[in-house]
């Protein structure tokens, strides 16, 4: 095999092969790189492409290999009762925060840059203090300062969070057993929540203009349009999750973690009938690494707004005298990807769907999330006292 190469999870490379076909290019192994319970270092080929293998599944193999290879070297729990206790180390959040990134943000492939943000900013004074010093009193403190300076309550909820889910990974490793602040904490509650959707007539405009753009960011919206994919879970699908037969896509990668099958629409399988043949592990969109597209094309915004859907429909004068269209402020209102996906749950909300069938549609795990759109349903249940009333009256039914 060839040099091996990086990939965004740590300890997962690939190679290409010199002798394997796939595709009409060289085969791509996957190599995982970890220690074992001895602390020696092991690597090994876990996999090719042209067998299905992927960059996340063989992060997952190694994540379950040093897991593992973790239980194996454990102590017994009846000799860890016999053994001298010691003391758990004090932390402070600096170090405990650096523990976190390396040993579970890092180690499975998330990206850090955010979190990395608030260190050096808003939890910057949070890094010297020992985690027991970490009370309810200078977490409220550190909110309140944040609100002072006019930053959103989804952004403190960002920054006490972090803070949070540190000491709490920390009391899991057994490294911290002191108390939890955020047992009495109060969290800010953002009112983030997207309220725009669109008519079917700007849909339709906006799939005409993406169409006449970018076939690629067409379809992906098409899909989220029609089968309510969020933009990773579109950008995850291979030729293997699609079947024509039932007509429907299979969610592997989705947010709450359980994968689940969305219905196609005529328009969504004449699309995908469309499309050039692949192997079964194929992505449909894969980015110019190979990979899952991980950042949405600009084509998409760049769409929106040739079309006008974030303008409020006024014109403001401009200091050398031109007049240009005002434009939404409010995150809420303005249509992004995601706009999508709310737009067919609230298509299906007005069309009579009731709140479990659409939790199960669009992959929530619990209907919590689906009452954003129960105020949509009462026309639907308002329809259905009108066919009561006119079945009692001895009245036809309106279709």
């Amino acid at each position: 095999m060839a040099e091996r190469a990086k990939t965004k999870y740590q300890g997962v490379y690939t190679s290409e092969s010199r002798t394997r076909r796939h595709n009409g290019k060289s085969d791509i192994g996957y190599v995982i790189d970890y220690y074992d319970a001895q602390g020696k270092r092991q690597r090994k080929t876990v996999g090719w492409a042209s067998g299905g293998m992927t960059a996340a599944l063989a992060n997952q193999i190694r994540m379950r290999t040093i897991n593992a290879a973790r239980s194996e070297h454990a102590v017994p729990a009846e000799a860890a009762d016999l053994a001298p206790k010691e003391d758990i180390p004090t932390l402070t959040f600096g170090q405990a925060w650096e523990r976190y990134k390396r040993d579970w943000m890092e180690a499975q492939g998330k990206p850090t840059h955010n979190e990395e943000s608030l260190i050096g900013g808003h939890l910057r004074d949070f890094c010297h203090l020992s985690l027991q010093e970490l009370t309810p009193y200078r977490i409220d403190c550190l909110m309140s300062g944040m609100r002072a300076k006019g930053l959103s309550a989804q952004y403190i909820r960002l920054a006490a969070g972090l803070v949070r889910r540190v000491m709490r990974r920390m009391r899991m490793w057994g490294l911290y057993d002191g108390p939890d602040p955020f047992q009495t904490v109060r969290m800010p509650l953002p009112n983030n929540a997207r309220q725009r959707y669109l008519t079917p007539d700007e849909a339709r405009l906006l799939l005409e203009e993406l169409r006449r753009r970018s076939r690629q960011t067409w379809l992906m919206a098409l899909i989220s349009l029609h089968c309510g994919l969020r933009f990773g879970e579109v950008a995850a699908l291979a030729y293997g999750d699609i079947n024509f037969d039932d007509g429907t896509l299979y969610v592997r990668e989705s947010k709450s973690g359980r994968a689940r099958h969305a219905v196609m629409t005529p328009d969504v399988m004449a699309a995908l009938r469309d499309l050039p043949g692949g192997y079964h592990s194929d992505l449909l969109f894969a980015g110019r690494s190979g990979e899952a597209m991980s950042a949405k094309s600009s084509t998409f915004q760049r769409a929106v707004d040739a079309v006008g859907l974030n303008n409020t429909g006024r014109m403001i004068r401009m200091p050398d005298g031109k007049t240009v269209p005002e434009r939404i402020t409010d995150a809420r209102q303005k249509v992004v990807f995601h706009t999508l996906r709310h737009t067919y749950a609230s298509w299906l909300a007005m069309a009579g769907e009731r709140e479990l069938s659409l939790a199960d549609l669009l992959g929530h795990t619990s209907t919590a999330m689906t009452k954003r759109y129960t105020h949509l349903m009462e026309n639907a249940r308002r329809g259905t006292a009108d066919k009561i009333s006119s079945v009692f009256h001895g009245k036809p039914a309106a279709s």
